[in-house]
Formats: structure tokens, sequence, C-alpha cells
């Protein structure tokens, strides 16, 4: 029988900061519900990021388009940005929860956003879902997880949906 893990806040009766990176994925919100169900405890801080990218503008054919067109395109994103926060504020609120911070920070890559929160926020740890790429897949795109797990600082929780199919195994037998 497999043992129960040791809450998250320690026996000082200090509480911790934990940071979640959410989009618009059903990993996300998986990965929401997974800190709720099994990591959260009482008088701890959950801060959810979400991470507004816009296109690589060196690697794209929208390196051509008009500063009205770059301002039309972020103005967009930050209004699919403020859907999806509301969404998973819903989430967290139907939970109990109140102490909840929303962030939505962009200009970096992903896994940089996710890891400067965590920094500036002392985050204790970080929880994030994964889109279960297999390993070329991932050498090639690159992984926001595989990226986070790299560099942050604490502890960091990567929840794999149960659900999923097994992309590894497809990415190697091709």
């Amino acid at each position: 029988m497999a043992e129960q893990a040791a809450p998250l806040a320690p026996k000082d009766g200090s509480h911790k900061t934990v940071l979640i990176g959410v989009d618009a994925s059903r990993q996300a919100e998986y990965a929401v519900n997974f800190y709720l169900e099994n990591i959260h405890r009482e008088g701890n801080t959950v801060i959810l990021v979400h991470v507004i990218e816009l296109p690589d503008m060196a690697h794209s054919r929208q390196a051509y388009l008009s500063p009205a067109a770059l301002t039309e395109l972020w103005k967009e994103e930050q209004v699919n940005a403020k859907k999806l926060e509301d969404k998973f504020r819903e989430i967290v609120h139907s939970k109990g929860l109140t102490n909840v911070k929303l962030r939505c920070d962009g200009g970096m890559k992903p896994g940089q956003v996710v890891v400067n929160v965590a920094n500036e926020e002392k985050a204790d740890m970080i929880v994030m879902g994964t889109r279960g790429m297999g390993k070329i897949r991932r050498t090639i795109l690159g992984s926001v997880s595989d990226y986070v797990v790299h560099h942050a600082s604490c502890p960091v929780v990567i929840c794999r949906h149960k659900d999923r199919k097994d992309s590894a195994s497809m990415d190697e037998s091709h």
C-alpha cells in the first residue's frame, strides 16, 4: 500500500506559496484540479500564471504585420487571457479557495515566464500539466515543463493526465 504524501505546510505552521501554470489546455485544468484535490493545504497561497504568447516574429509570416495589426493581436490575446482567468477563478472558488492570485505575463517564452514569476513570488512549489510529447517532438519543439523542471529553484510537480495516449511510443516508432 502506498503512503500518502506529507502535507505541503511544514510543522512550524507557516504557509506555502504554490504557483500553477495555466493555459487553455485540458492538461492545465487537470493540473489545477490535481493540486486542489491532492496537495492543497488550508492557508496556502495559490498563484495562477498564464503566459500570453505572441508569434515568434523572427520565424513567421507575422514578421510583416503592421504595428496596428500587432496591437490588435495583443488585444485579442488579452481578451482570451481574461476568459481563461475567469474560468480558473471559478474552478478554485468552487473549491472554497479565497487566497488566490492571478498573473498574466508575456514577452518571453512560457517556461521562462513561469520560472521568473516563481522567483518573484518566492514560490515553494510549481504545479503544471504536460502535453506528453515524445522525445523527438520535445527535442525539436522544446517543452515548457522540461524547461521549468530544469530551471526552477523550487520543487516542480508535473501532472500527466492518466487518460492521455502514450505519444512517446508513437514518436519513437516512426
